[in-house]
């Protein structure tokens, strides 16, 4: 006997011959006899909820895809660290350099005040004795000539180490002169009109940013150039006073920027390495 509670079953036992493989009508379909029907019941949960439609067919989905972050789908690249632990700035030799040319200023503006009282270098061939048994000549120049040895041996020596910092904290930089033009680039005939120039620019560009940059390096090396002047002799003790003025003159603007320019890239290094 069939169970009245399933239709299919009733129309199928009152159906003629060849009836029984006939599919059933559509209200017959859902009926515990057919769970996997189309017209079943849904079986997710988000299709009763009507989320998700329920087609004959497959099933469609349409909801909203999962949005994936531009930043977590392609992450920004990492900034190239450097192979190396950065060395520690050369703070002390910065202090050395500013000290040794402000030495050189000073023997410079005393050489003259004795020319400028002895009125040229023929009055002051004795020199101006001033203690301990030292005395400024300017007809030999030797205090210069030392102070100037001692600013340039200190010049280079923190030029040197800026740039070993410097290829430390940007293994990309650039530099268009040997290390080795460090210190012979002050000397070479010629080549000493731009060859110091190209040394600090490389060291400074390496290590300061575009944006951070305050100093024109032009200005200083202009005025460094013109300073070369005191090297020129003259047969008139006015001219020589007259040359050796400018020259002071030259020399004095060429250390103020120099300072700015070793103070600039000392505090560059310094944040370079984490300490500012």
């Amino acid at each position: 006997m069939s169970d009245p509670r399933i239709p299919h079953q009733n129309a199928a036992s009152w159906s003629g011959p060849g009836q029984q493989d006939r599919p059933p009508y559509p209200e017959q379909l859902g009926s515990p006899a057919h769970p996997q029907s189309p017209y079943a019941e849904p079986q997710y949960p988000e299709h009763r909820t009507g989320q998700y439609p329920v087609t004959t067919g497959q099933r469609v989905d349409t909801a909203p895809q999962h949005q994936v972050a531009v930043d977590e789908a392609y992450p920004p690249a990492r900034r190239r660290l450097p192979s190396k632990p950065l060395p520690e700035p050369p703070a002390g030799l910065a202090v050395g350099t500013i000290v040794a040319a402000c030495c050189l200023l000073f023997v410079e503006f005393a050489e003259l005040a004795i020319l400028l009282v002895t009125g040229g270098r023929g009055g002051a061939a004795a020199g101006i004795e001033i203690g301990l048994g030292v005395r400024f000549d300017p007809n030999g120049d030797t205090v210069t000539l030392l102070f100037g040895l001692a600013a340039f041996v200190a010049a280079c020596v923190w030029l040197r180490a800026s740039r070993r910092f410097a290829e430390a904290a940007n293994p990309a930089a650039r530099f268009a002169h040997g290390p080795a033009w460090t210190w012979f680039g002050w000397w070479v005939p010629v080549a000493l009109l731009w060859i110091p120039y190209g040394v600090v620019r490389d060291v400074r560009r390496a290590v300061v940013p575009d944006g951070g940059r305050r100093v024109v390096l032009g200005l200083w090396w202009s005025f460094w150039l013109l300073s070369g002047l005191r090297v020129l002799a003259s047969s008139s003790a006015d001219a020589e006073i007259l040359v050796r003025s400018v020259a002071v003159a030259a020399l004095t603007v060429a250390f103020a920027w120099w300072v700015r320019i070793v103070r600039e890239i000392t505090r560059a290094q310094e944040k370079a390495a984490g300490f500012a």
